[in-house]
């Protein structure tokens, strides 16, 4: 069977939720038309991401603009997912305590919530820099006003052709093994990827090796603009008959592009019952060293 993921890489208006509302519905109606059966965004789509805000007032007011899943924002996509019959994997900020989280949530093609994950290893360093009276924005984490998620959670998508088990990671959670191996563990067969930074070759030999070590397809959708981009589809399907096999799926550049990669599910699945023996061997070992029972990302 074949699964189709539209990366939807487009530029969102910062800090303005009506526009992004606009071209995320536009550009959803777009991905519909090349066949699309799950349209991803880049990560916090809702307010575009961008570096924490530094001053007292600008912090309340990023935080203000946290929405839930009730917010008009999100259900138009849950109207749209249902009207197109198109699972959509919508990114925000969400309305949380003690601090909002970095949020993706998934909606089914009946417009229902699937899964809700929030980023669990996020990027909160720089503390310490914020106390100085001029701080450098660099050296402070962009999630660094956010609460982390908690758990690598799994769901049931359908498409066109089939059902597959989907999970999420966020951004640089694709840069910790640990977190492609709870979902491994979990039963992903495909995971998406929200994404806003800059692009290299290091961190597409990354995706590329989460997606070999894991015995799953992986969709990492990313902001357009110099030095971004590259949202890119990979399957962990690496050789057939003993000769190797490029992973690449799809690759975009750096401009504006809806990207749609082709998965072949049953192409994966053939290749994890060659491999099972490695599945095998990482769920043994998970078992014996499982991530501590706390709230990860600190």
């Amino acid at each position: 069977m074949k699964f189709n993921v539209a990366m939807l890489q487009i530029a969102a208006v910062r800090d303005d939720q009506d526009k992004n509302l606009a071209r995320g519905v536009q550009a959803c109606l777009e991905a519909k038309k090349l066949g699309a059966d799950l349209a991803l965004f880049p990560e916090l789509w809702n307010i575009g991401a961008g570096p924490a805000p530094l001053d007292s007032e600008g912090r309340q007011t990023w935080i203000g603009s946290a929405i839930d899943r009730k917010s008009s924002f999100f259900q138009t996509f849950a109207s749209l997912a249902r009207e197109q019959e198109m699972n959509i994997a919508v990114t925000y900020l969400e309305a949380h305590q003690p601090l909002p989280r970095n949020t993706t949530s998934i909606l089914n093609r009946r417009g229902g919530v699937v899964l809700n994950y929030s980023k669990v290893f996020i990027c909160d360093f720089g503390k310490d820099e914020l106390q100085k009276s001029n701080p450098c924005i660099a050296d402070i984490g962009c999630d660094v006003n956010c609460s982390p998620g908690e758990s690598f959670d799994v769901c049931t998508l359908e498409g066109s052709d089939g059902q597959v088990k989907v999970g999420v990671m966020i951004c640089a959670d694709r840069e910790f093994p640990e977190a492609a191996t709870e979902l491994m563990v979990n039963g992903a067969e495909l995971v998406i990827v929200p994404n806003a930074s800059t692009w290299d070759d290091v961190r597409a030999a990354g995706l590329k090796t989460r997606a070999f070590e894991n015995l799953v397809g992986i969709a990492m959708t990313n902001y357009p603009g110099p030095g971004h981009g590259s949202s890119q589809a990979h399957s962990c399907v690496a050789w057939r008959a003993g000769e190797t096999v490029d992973t690449l799926i799809a690759k975009a550049g750096e401009g504006e592009q809806i990207l749609l990669a082709a998965f072949d599910i049953d192409d994966i699945r053939e290749f994890r019952k060659t491999e099972q023996w490695r599945m095998d061997y990482r769920r043994a070992w998970h078992q014996k060293c499982p991530l501590p029972n706390r709230p990860l990302g600190r």
